[in-house]
């Protein structure tokens, strides 16, 4: 993987940009908030500029009530050539994408994912690139979800 967009820039978001960037990754990072954004691409977890074209891996880091939406926008503009999100809700998304008519050959592309790990304070100052290490991280792919994701 060579490049990847971080959607939502709070403690998870932050965190899993910052492990990516160490590893080599070009990490384009999004969110609402372009004050959390900015914060974040000033710790070194990537560019708040938007990638140039498609990238490898797509990361939606929101809250689990803006998951489908988020994800669906995406899929749309064919941004990248997989999805996952880090949301502690997983079946939820893929339902309401499915009812918001997500082309299934694009949802293929997509794996609900949620990482067990965290921290007692939020927002991309309290990031770590190490956050992750150590912890388990629950996949829940689909029956169609591309093995390539």
């Amino acid at each position: 993987m060579r490049t990847a967009l971080v959607v939502g820039t709070g403690l998870i978001g932050t965190s899993l940009a910052l492990a990516l960037t160490r590893r080599g990754v070009s990490v384009h990072l999004a969110d609402q908030d372009t004050d959390a954004a900015r914060t974040a691409a000033s710790l070194g977890a990537g560019t708040t500029e938007p990638p140039a074209g498609t990238v490898d891996l797509a990361i939606v880091a929101v809250p689990p009530a803006y998951v489908a939406g988020t994800l669906a926008e995406l899929l749309r503009e064919d941004a990248a050539h997989g999805y996952l999100d880090v949301a502690s809700v997983k079946s939820g998304p893929r339902r309401e994408l499915e009812a918001l008519g997500t082309d299934p050959g694009r949802l293929r592309r997509y794996l609900g994912t949620h990482p067990m790990a965290g921290r007692e304070r939020s927002g991309p100052l309290a990031a770590t690139a190490e956050l992750f290490e150590g912890s388990p991280w629950v996949l829940t792919p689909a029956r169609d979800t591309d093995t390539e994701v």
